[in-house]
Protein backbone atom coordinates (compact mmCIF):
# COMPACT_ATOMS: atom_id res chain seq x y z
CA UNK A 1 0.00 0.00 0.00
CA UNK A 2 1.08 3.45 -0.71
CA UNK A 3 0.74 5.34 2.41
CA UNK A 4 3.18 8.26 1.16
CA UNK A 5 0.44 9.53 -1.89
CA UNK A 6 -1.01 12.47 -1.46
CA UNK A 7 -4.71 13.59 -0.43
CA UNK A 8 -4.90 15.85 -3.37
CA UNK A 9 -3.34 13.19 -5.57
CA UNK A 10 -5.94 10.05 -4.62
CA UNK A 11 -8.99 12.91 -5.02
CA UNK A 12 -7.86 13.29 -8.68
CA UNK A 13 -7.82 9.96 -9.41
CA UNK A 14 -11.25 9.20 -8.08
CA UNK A 15 -12.72 12.69 -10.03
CA UNK A 16 -11.21 11.40 -13.47
CA UNK A 17 -12.08 7.80 -13.04
CA UNK A 18 -15.39 9.29 -12.42
CA UNK A 19 -15.20 11.65 -15.39
CA UNK A 20 -14.46 8.12 -17.51
CA UNK A 21 -17.11 6.69 -16.14
CA UNK A 22 -19.76 9.54 -17.14
CA UNK A 23 -18.04 10.10 -20.27
CA UNK A 24 -19.93 8.30 -22.82
CA UNK A 25 -23.39 9.33 -21.51
CA UNK A 26 -22.20 13.41 -21.28
CA UNK A 27 -20.74 12.82 -24.78
CA UNK A 28 -24.37 11.46 -25.89
CA UNK A 29 -26.00 13.94 -24.30
CA UNK A 30 -23.67 16.72 -25.60
CA UNK A 31 -22.00 18.20 -22.48
CA UNK A 32 -18.87 17.72 -20.85
CA UNK A 33 -17.86 16.96 -17.35
CA UNK A 34 -17.29 20.21 -16.66
CA UNK A 35 -20.47 22.20 -17.72
CA UNK A 36 -22.26 18.77 -15.81
CA UNK A 37 -21.67 20.62 -12.15
CA UNK A 38 -23.44 24.23 -13.46
CA UNK A 39 -26.13 22.06 -15.03
CA UNK A 40 -26.79 19.88 -12.16
CA UNK A 41 -26.68 22.64 -9.70
CA UNK A 42 -28.99 25.46 -11.32
CA UNK A 43 -31.51 22.49 -11.74
CA UNK A 44 -31.59 21.80 -7.77
CA UNK A 45 -31.07 25.82 -7.64
CA UNK A 46 -32.81 27.43 -10.10
CA UNK A 47 -32.54 31.40 -9.65
CA UNK A 48 -29.21 31.84 -8.50
CA UNK A 49 -27.21 34.25 -9.75
CA UNK A 50 -23.59 33.37 -10.83
CA UNK A 51 -21.74 34.73 -7.58
CA UNK A 52 -23.99 32.03 -5.88
CA UNK A 53 -23.25 29.29 -8.47
CA UNK A 54 -19.05 30.41 -7.88
CA UNK A 55 -19.58 29.66 -4.11
CA UNK A 56 -21.28 26.86 -4.48
CA UNK A 57 -19.13 25.04 -6.74
CA UNK A 58 -16.24 26.71 -5.55
CA UNK A 59 -14.90 28.11 -9.27
CA UNK A 60 -13.59 31.03 -9.99
CA UNK A 61 -16.13 33.96 -11.26
CA UNK A 62 -14.66 34.04 -14.72
CA UNK A 63 -15.19 30.14 -14.98
CA UNK A 64 -18.61 30.52 -14.19
CA UNK A 65 -19.26 33.29 -16.17
CA UNK A 66 -17.75 31.56 -19.44
CA UNK A 67 -19.34 28.05 -18.25
CA UNK A 68 -23.02 29.67 -18.04
CA UNK A 69 -22.27 31.53 -21.77
CA UNK A 70 -21.62 28.32 -23.25
CA UNK A 71 -24.33 26.07 -22.04
CA UNK A 72 -26.72 29.41 -22.25
CA UNK A 73 -25.52 28.84 -25.92
CA UNK A 74 -26.23 25.19 -25.71
CA UNK A 75 -29.60 25.96 -24.70
CA UNK A 76 -29.07 24.37 -21.12
CA UNK A 77 -29.31 27.88 -19.38
CA UNK A 78 -30.63 30.90 -19.78
CA UNK A 79 -30.42 34.15 -17.74
CA UNK A 80 -33.07 36.41 -16.92
CA UNK A 81 -32.98 40.10 -14.99
CA UNK A 82 -33.36 39.82 -11.27
CA UNK A 83 -36.41 42.17 -10.65
CA UNK A 84 -35.24 43.44 -7.42
CA UNK A 85 -31.58 44.27 -8.52
CA UNK A 86 -31.81 45.40 -12.33
CA UNK A 87 -28.01 44.80 -12.96
CA UNK A 88 -27.87 41.41 -11.30
CA UNK A 89 -28.88 38.32 -13.77
CA UNK A 90 -30.35 35.55 -12.67
CA UNK A 91 -29.52 31.75 -14.15
CA UNK A 92 -32.40 29.38 -14.66
CA UNK A 93 -32.13 25.62 -16.50
CA UNK A 94 -33.94 25.32 -20.10
CA UNK A 95 -36.49 22.54 -20.89
CA UNK A 96 -33.30 20.97 -22.54
CA UNK A 97 -31.97 20.74 -19.42
CA UNK A 98 -35.29 19.79 -17.36
CA UNK A 99 -34.91 16.55 -20.09
CA UNK A 100 -31.80 15.28 -18.85
CA UNK A 101 -32.30 15.41 -15.41
CA UNK A 102 -33.10 12.42 -14.90
CA UNK A 103 -30.51 10.80 -17.24
CA UNK A 104 -27.51 12.79 -15.34
CA UNK A 105 -28.74 11.43 -12.02
CA UNK A 106 -28.34 7.99 -12.80
CA UNK A 107 -25.00 8.60 -15.04
CA UNK A 108 -23.86 9.86 -11.59
CA UNK A 109 -25.41 7.48 -9.25
CA UNK A 110 -24.00 4.21 -11.77
CA UNK A 111 -20.20 6.34 -11.63
CA UNK A 112 -20.66 6.42 -7.35
CA UNK A 113 -21.98 2.78 -7.22
CA UNK A 114 -19.36 1.50 -9.42
CA UNK A 115 -16.65 2.90 -7.88
CA UNK A 116 -17.75 2.05 -4.12
CA UNK A 117 -18.72 -1.52 -5.25
CA UNK A 118 -15.97 -2.75 -3.29
CA UNK A 119 -17.04 -0.87 -0.23
CA UNK A 120 -19.07 -2.51 2.49
CA UNK A 121 -22.53 -0.43 3.69
CA UNK A 122 -20.84 1.04 6.69
CA UNK A 123 -17.05 1.74 4.59
CA UNK A 124 -19.59 3.62 2.08
CA UNK A 125 -21.28 5.47 5.37
CA UNK A 126 -17.51 6.74 6.79
CA UNK A 127 -16.34 7.95 3.23
CA UNK A 128 -19.23 9.94 3.10
CA UNK A 129 -19.31 11.01 6.53
CA UNK A 130 -15.09 12.07 6.52
CA UNK A 131 -15.82 13.64 2.95
CA UNK A 132 -18.29 15.65 4.14
CA UNK A 133 -16.19 16.81 7.18
CA UNK A 134 -13.71 17.43 5.29
CA UNK A 135 -15.24 20.01 2.61
CA UNK A 136 -16.23 21.75 5.94
CA UNK A 137 -13.01 21.93 6.95
CA UNK A 138 -12.14 23.28 3.64
CA UNK A 139 -14.54 25.81 3.08
CA UNK A 140 -14.48 27.05 7.19
CA UNK A 141 -10.79 27.58 6.12
CA UNK A 142 -11.38 29.69 3.31
CA UNK A 143 -14.44 31.75 4.98
CA UNK A 144 -16.85 30.37 2.71
CA UNK A 145 -20.46 29.32 4.22
CA UNK A 146 -21.30 25.34 4.52
CA UNK A 147 -22.62 24.15 1.22
CA UNK A 148 -25.23 21.76 3.68
CA UNK A 149 -26.51 25.49 4.88
CA UNK A 150 -26.89 26.33 1.07
CA UNK A 151 -27.75 22.53 -0.49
Amino acid sequence: MHNNMSLGFLNTQVVRLHKAIVADKLSALGISYGQLSFIMTVLHHPGWNQEQLSLFLVVDKAATARAVAKLIKLNFLYREENPENRREKLVYPTEKAKKIKKDLHEALQAANQLLMSDLSQSEKEVLMKIMRRMIDTGREFLGMSSIWQIY
